[in-house]
């Protein structure tokens, strides 16, 4: 079994070497993307190797893909002075860290639509 610290330095090196393939990236975004997918992958308790590979390319996608937006939606949040200087590389972190958690909770909702529904209505199932 290989030792966390070089799995983690390996993941590092592959996701900056993502930023030669796709130059137009931010560094910021991918160092977001791949930290909110690392913590997602160490926050999953008893799951399989292979389950945790694949959550974790998932985060990360989803990282990259969702930050600028995940940024916009938390602006508003922080002072005015703050809002200007806020990094993409945060709406990165935030959305690779909750997205993966999002979709799998919607994924069990949906398993049995009634429940589902009755959620939005206020029904106690």
């Amino acid at each position: 079994m290989t030792e966390p610290t070089s799995l983690t330095f390996t993941s590092f090196i592959s996701a900056f070497s993502l930023s030669m393939i796709y130059p137009n990236i931010e560094n910021g975004i991918i160092l977001g993307a791949l930290c909110g997918s690392i913590l997602l992958v160490i926050s999953e308790q008893c799951i399989s190797l292979l389950r945790r590979i694949i959550l974790f390319l998932i985060s990360f996608s989803m990282g990259l893909l969702l930050a600028e937006m995940t940024l916009y939606l938390l602006i508003p949040i922080f002072p005015t002075n703050i809002q200007t200087k806020m990094p993409l590389g945060l709406g990165a972190l935030i959305s690779s860290a909750i997205s993966v958690k999002l979709l799998l909770w919607l994924i069990k909702k949906f398993d049995d639509p009634t429940n589902f529904f009755n959620y939005f209505r206020g029904k106690k199932s």
